[in-house]
C-alpha cells in the first residue's frame, strides 16, 4: 500500500508542471469553441489529466536502478488468459473471511479493476463515450502500460523489470467497462455535460477579461517574432522608429480593416464600434492602448531626460489610472475600459450558438408547419 502512495504522491507532485504546460493550449481550446471556461470544466479535465498521470507512475514506480534490473531473472510474458482465476480460487478455499482479503491474489485483481475505474466513468460522463468505445479504449490503455513494462520503459532498461501479464488486460478492461456501468450513480449530483456547454456558450456570449488577456498574449507572442525577423532583415538599427512602425502596422493599421488581430482570431473575438465614425474610433483605441498604455513606458523611457517635470507627472498619473482600471477587471467590475468608453468600441464574440432546447422548439416548430401543409394539400 505505501508503493501505490508513493506513486499518487509523486503524481500529485509533478502534476502542477505538467498543468502549467498545458494551460495556454487548454484555454485556447475551449475559448476557440465555447467561449467561456467554467470551473466545473476545469476541474474535470485537470483531473483526469491528473488521474491519467497517476495511473502511469501506479505502473512504472517504483523505478529500479540499471545494475539491479540487469541481475534480475528474465521475466517471462504471461500469456495465458484467465490464470488468475485459479489463484482466486485457491484463495477462497484456503482463506477465513478476513485472510481472504489480504490475500495478493485479491489485492492484484482489486488493484487492476480499480486503476481503470476512473477512466470508464470519466469516458462515459464527459466524453459521452458509449460502452462499445469504452472497452477497446480501456484495453488500449492497458496495453500502453503493459508494453511500458515489457519494453522495459522504453529501452530505458536493458530488459523487463516487471511483468507483462495478459490477465491486466483483462482484469483492466473490466474495471474501464464497471466504471462504465457505474458512471449514473457516481456522477448523479454532477450537471449533464449538455449542461456544461450550454452555461459555457451563454457565458462566452459576454467576452471576458480573460480571454482578453490570453488573446493579448498571443498576440504579443507573435508580435515579438515579427519584431524579431525584422531585426534580422533590417539593417535600420533604428530600433525605436522599427518598433513604432511595426506596432502601427500589427497593433493599429490591421485592426482597422480586419476589425482583428491574430490573438483575437485564435480566441474568436473581434471588435465592435457603434460611434459616427467607426474607422476613426478603432484607430483611436488601439492608439491609446498600445501606444500609452502597453508599450509606451518604452518610448517614454529612452526619451525621459528629455521632456517637462509636469509631462512626466502627468504620464505616470495617466499610467496608474489605466493600470488600476484594467487590473479592476480582473476582480469583476464589468464597466468598460476608459479607451473603449470613449472610443464606444467594443469585444465581441464570434461564436454563434443555439441552446439544443431552443432547437428541440424550432425543429417542433418546422414539423408543426410540415403537418398543416401536409394536411392543407391533402384537402
Amino acid at each position: 500500500m505505501e508503493i501505490y502512495l508513493e506513486s499518487i504522491k509523486t503524481a500529485i507532485l509533478l502534476f502542477p508542471f505538467l498543468a502549467f504546460l498545458i494551460t495556454i493550449p487548454y484555454l485556447i481550446f475551449q475559448y476557440r469553441k465555447y467561449g467561456s471556461v467554467p470551473l466545473i470544466r476545469s476541474v474535470i479535465i485537470y483531473t483526469f489529466i491528473l488521474y491519467l498521470l497517476a495511473a502511469y507512475f501506479l505502473v512504472i514506480l517504483p523505478l529500479p536502478t540499471r545494475e539491479a534490473v540487469a541481475i534480475m531473472a528474465p521475466k517471462t510474458p504471461q500469456l495465458i488468459p484467465f490464470s488468475f482465476l485459479a489463484d482466486f480460487i485457491d484463495a477462497i478455499k484456503t482463506s477465513n473471511n478476513l485472510s481472504f482479503f489480504t490475500a495478493p491474489i485479491v489485492y492484484t485483481i482489486l488493484f487492476n479493476l480499480l486503476l481503470t475505474f476512473p477512466f470508464g466513468v470519466y469516458l462515459r460522463y464527459y466524453f459521452k463515450k458509449k460502452w462499445y468505445f469504452i472497452i477497446p479504449a480501456t484495453l488500449g490503455l492497458s496495453l500502453f502500460f503493459e508494453l511500458t513494462q515489457l519494453t522495459g520503459l522504453y529501452g530505458i532498461y536493458d530488459k523487463a523489470y516487471r511483468l507483462f501479464d495478459v490477465d491486466d488486460l483483462i482484469i483492466n478492461t473490466l474495471g474501464g467497462f464497471l466504471g462504465y456501468l457505474f458512471t449514473p450513480i457516481i456522477t448523479i449530483l454532477l450537471p449533464k455535460r449538455d449542461k456544461i456547454d450550454e452555461i459555457s456558450y451563454l457565458k462566452g456570449k459576454t467576452v471576458s477579461i480573460y480571454r482578453r488577456f490570453l488573446a493579448f498574449l498571443v498576440d504579443l507572442f507573435f508580435f515579438m517574432i515579427i519584431f524579431f525577423i525584422t531585426i534580422l532583415i533590417s539593417r535600420n538599427n533604428n530600433y525605436y522608429l522599427l518598433t513604432f512602425i511595426l506596432i502601427l502596422i500589427y497593433y493599429v493599421i490591421i485592426p482597422i480593416f480586419t476589425k482583428t488581430t491574430i490573438g483575437k482570431l485564435v480566441v474568436k473575438i473581434k471588435l465592435l464600434s457603434t460611434a459616427k465614425y467607426p474607422v476613426l474610433a478603432i484607430f483611436i483605441r488601439q492608439a491609446l492602448l498600445y501606444f500609452l498604455i502597453v508599450f509606451g513606458p518604452v518610448f517614454f523611457i529612452n526619451y525621459l531626460n528629455y521632456l517637462p517635470d509636469f509631462i512626466i507627472l502627468l504620464y505616470a498619473l495617466f499610467l496608474i489610472y489605466s493600470y488600476f482600471t484594467i487590473f479592476i477587471r480582473f476582480l469583476g467590475y464589468k464597466k468598460p475600459l476608459f479607451y473603449e468608453h470613449l472610443t464606444k468600441t467594443e469585444n465581441i464574440s464570434m461564436i454563434s450558438y443555439t441552446p439544443k432546447s431552443s432547437q428541440k422548439k424550432e425543429n417542433m416548430v418546422n414539423y408543426t408547419i410540415s403537418e398543416e401543409e401536409d394536411n392543407e394539400s391533402g384537402n
